[in-house]
C-alpha cells in the first residue's frame, strides 16, 4: 500500500501538467513568472509571488485527492467490517487521520495567507 501511495505522489509531482511555466509577461497561474529572457529578470518579489501558487497547487493536486481517496477507503472499511471490530476500528482511524490532516493542511493555508498578506505579498486565492 505504501509503494502505491508513493508512486501516486511521485506521478503527481513529476507530471508536466502541474508545472505551469509561461513566458513573460507575468501570468497569474505560472509557478515561475520571471527569468525567461533578459527583459524579465527575477527578484525577491517574484519569489513572494511564487509562494501562493505553490501552496495552492499542493493543496489542489495533493491534499484534496489524497483526502478523497482516504475518506473513501475508511468509509469502505467501515461498511465492509460486518461486525469485525478490528476492521471497523481501522476504518475509524483512517477517517479520523484524514480529517485531522485536512484541518492541518487548511490551517497551514490560513497561516501562510496571513503571513503573506501581513508582509504585503499577494495572498492565497
Amino acid at each position: 500500500m505504501k509503494k502505491i501511495f508513493l508512486v501516486i505522489i511521485l506521478f503527481l509531482l513529476l507530471s508536466p501538467g502541474i508545472i505551469k511555466a509561461t513566458p513573460c509577461p507575468n501570468s497569474q497561474n505560472a509557478i515561475v513568472q520571471c527569468g525567461y529572457n533578459s527583459s524579465c529578470p527575477c527578484d525577491f518579489g517574484d519569489l513572494l509571488n511564487m509562494i501562493p501558487v505553490v501552496v495552492n497547487d499542493i493543496l489542489y493536486w495533493l491534499v484534496l485527492p489524497g483526502a478523497a481517496l482516504f475518506l473513501t477507503i475508511g468509509g469502505i472499511m467501515l461498511l465492509i467490517s460486518g461486525g469485525n471490530p478490528n476492521l471497523a476500528g481501522l476504518g475509524k482511524k483512517i477517517l479520523l487521520a484524514t480529517v485531522i490532516g485536512l484541518v492541518l493542511a487548511f490551517g497551514a493555508w490560513v497561516i501562510v495567507n496571513f503571513v503573506l498578506t501581513t508582509i504585503g505579498a499577494p495572498g492565497l486565492k
